[in-house]
């Protein structure tokens, strides 16, 4: 068997497991064990307890030199990441012809993937725990544009509030590298508490993003063919480029594939709330979740294959 299957198939088993997590999720809620308000409750939990924990758990490292040059690179690759998907969302939409209303989910859908809810499990699932530190760096900028770039594209320059920004996953990540920069390390029992928490941020993010897919009319979901574009644009199209224009310039391959697998990731699922919030086309928004939700069972065994 050549190495190139044999790497698909270990790719492809870590993934089945959080498939096997998501088809909970799913029939959680398609068996009324779940219902709505269980699944925010468990967004909830997840965003502004388990993964800041997670952060702050993959964040207490020993301070090296090399890590802090790391720390550069990684920032830079990310900034370089973002303001390539800002162009390729851009582009895509002029060439779609997507109406103007339309236009902002279709940008923020491209540019903003579910970096948080399955970046952490999926990129701790096929490189490791050693990489979560790196995913909440990249984190730090994603939810610095999307508070604030991200709202400008549903809102039209609208609804954007500094106090935004001041959320736990950046407090956390902010809190967690400050520590990371003094080696301070969080005593015992306070981290063993700490990495518990964010132990179980796996197995609830997929089951979420189960029951969110429970909740929607799979008929409804997959009729418009630009939707089936602009997901083939975010989770096969917009990696491919990066691994080509920035691959060669940020020359660690540690940190290419934490690159890679966060620009592997479906749209987020909070384009659908933020699109609700401001006034945007929030079934469109559902649409493009769940076709890039779905495809991407498929495409991160593929792209973490060829191009990890």
């Amino acid at each position: 068997m050549s190495g190139t299957v044999m790497d698909l198939l270990v790719v492809a088993d870590q993934i089945l497991i959080l498939v096997l997590l998501i088809a909970v999720g799913y029939a959680a809620v398609s068996t009324k064990i779940m219902d709505p308000r269980a699944t925010r409750g468990l967004s909830a939990l997840l965003v502004n307890i388990t993964i800041p924990a997670l952060i702050v758990s993959a964040m207490q490292v020993p301070f090296t030199s090399e890590r802090l040059a790391d720390t550069g690179t990684m920032l830079l690759a990310t900034g370089a990441f973002f303001a390539l998907s800002f162009v390729v969302a851009r582009a895509a939409s002029r060439a779609m012809a997507v109406a103007p209303q339309k236009r902002g989910v279709f940008e923020f859908a491209i540019v903003f993937g579910s970096v948080g809810l399955m970046g952490f499990p999926v990129a701790r699932a096929l490189l490791g725990t050693g990489s979560l530190f790196y995913v909440a760096l990249f984190n730090i900028v994603f939810n610095i544009l999307l508070f604030s770039a991200g709202i400008a594209m549903l809102a039209g320059g609208k609804g954007f509030g500094p106090r935004l920004l001041a959320n736990p996953g950046i407090v956390a990540a902010i809190a967690g590298f400050l520590l990371f920069l003094a080696s301070v390390e969080i005593p015992s029992p306070f981290i063993d508490a700490i990495d518990l928490l964010g132990g179980v941020t796996t197995p609830i993010a997929m089951i979420i993003v189960g029951a969110m897919l429970a909740t929607f009319p799979a008929r409804e979901m997959v009729g418009n063919w630009r939707i089936w574009v602009a997901s083939a644009i975010l989770l096969l199209a917009v990696p491919a480029a990066y691994c080509c224009l920035f691959a060669p310039v940020f020359a660690d391959p540690f940190i290419n594939g934490v690159m890679i697998t966060m620009a592997a990731m479906p749209a987020a699922a909070n384009t659908v709330i933020f699109a609700e919030q401001y006034g945007a086309d929030s079934r469109l928004a559902s649409q493009i979740v769940f076709v890039s939700t779905i495809g991407s069972l498929v495409t991160i065994p593929l792209v973490a294959t060829v191009l990890l």
